[in-house]
């Protein structure tokens, strides 16, 4: 029987992420003054993604600087999201945290409130001295305290961030160990190779790539899909790519998406992110960043914006996700409005 429909601003929403081509958005979150986040923003960002047509948002990861805000915080978030009529079935949620005990608080009250999936990478200290023994001590702890049947844990591996690799060795253990649980692999290395053995490996598990350059091979490969933070600024674009016929259509899209990362990356990508959606959506507050993270500082950002909008706007119309005035060839001052 198909999954009932949910209704998120006037567009039905399926309650439960689609097993193949799934485009998930590691979703940037929007800050108050206080260093909190904004949850009506937020919401009304998980509504326009999915009106772009994203499958789902991981919420609080590291595109969402999830390990910067308080736990508190976090959980009141995920309950104005979930009030504001995103289906549990879409969202993944991100428990990175330093202290375990932060980590089981954080699981269980998404699975309290019907969020199944949870993401998590090994903490970001001592990062020289974790063996993989400790990695599997540090997942098996926490499985064991969040000690919940319907959890589905999806391991993430980001050793740029965390400093911690997940060997696949250390991956069927956990798998052998907590059979159901390790449901799935979120594989942010940038190594396709890596990405390819975990396919064939794990073709029981869900793996997840964070590298939007490698999702024509991923998929072809049997990879469930992306949760990607280039998403959050061309969701459309994104999905053309998920539901281009053929691996190498998929592929002809790759120069396209990564010039326009490359623009974004000249400054640091989740200020650069949140600097295009400000400007696209009209809403200055969106280029909050949570500290030690800082917003890109004029003139840089209005290149990077001038050139952004020069990328998108020789983009296909149906692939745009913006829509731009006049482009001045010497000036700073951009203006975007809202698709």
């Amino acid at each position: 029987m198909p999954a009932s429909p949910n209704v998120l601003n006037g567009r039905l929403v399926s309650d439960e992420l689609p097993t193949a081509d799934c485009l998930m958005v590691a979703a940037a979150t929007p800050v108050t003054p206080e260093f909190t986040p904004d949850i009506d923003l937020l919401a009304a960002h998980c509504a326009w993604l999915f009106a772009q047509g994203c499958d789902g948002i991981t919420l609080f990861g590291t595109t969402g600087e999830g390990a910067e805000f308080a736990v508190e915080d976090r959980c009141r978030g995920l309950e104005g999201i979930l009030a504001a009529g995103v289906p549990a079935g879409r969202l993944m949620v991100s428990a990175n945290a330093l202290a375990i005990p932060d980590i089981v608080r954080l699981a269980r009250h998404a699975l309290d409130h019907g969020v199944r999936d949870i993401l998590l990478m090994p903490p970001c200290v001592y990062r020289g001295g974790i063996t993989e023994e400790g990695t599997f001590r540090f997942y098996a702890g926490v499985i064991e305290r969040i000690a919940r049947a319907e959890l589905r844990l999806c391991l993430y591996h980001f050793p740029d961030i965390c400093g911690v690799p997940l060997t696949p060795r250390l991956i069927r253990r956990l798998d052998e160990d907590f059979p159901g649980i390790v449901a799935g692999v979120k594989d942010s290395g940038g190594d396709l190779d890596y990405t390819e053995a975990l396919v064939r490996r794990f073709a029981h598990l869900s793996i997840f790539v964070g590298s939007e350059i490698h999702l024509p091979q991923a998929l072809a490969f049997g990879a469930r899909g992306t949760i990607c933070g280039l998403g959050n600024v061309m969701p459309r674009l994104m999905r053309a790519m998920c539901d281009a016929p053929t691996a190498f259509d998929r592929r002809a899209l790759v120069p396209i998406i990564n010039s326009g990362d490359l623009i974004l990356s000249r400054q640091p990508f989740v200020a650069s992110v949140k600097a295009v959606l400000a400007e696209g959506l009209g809403l200055p507050s969106w280029r909050r960043t949570v500290p030690p993270m800082a917003d890109v500082a004029m003139p840089e950002r209005g290149w990077m914006l001038r050139d952004f909008m020069r990328w998108e706007a020789g983009l296909p119309a149906d692939w745009r996700s913006f829509h731009f005035g006049a482009v001045e060839g010497a000036t700073n001052v951009v203006h975007m409005r809202r698709a």
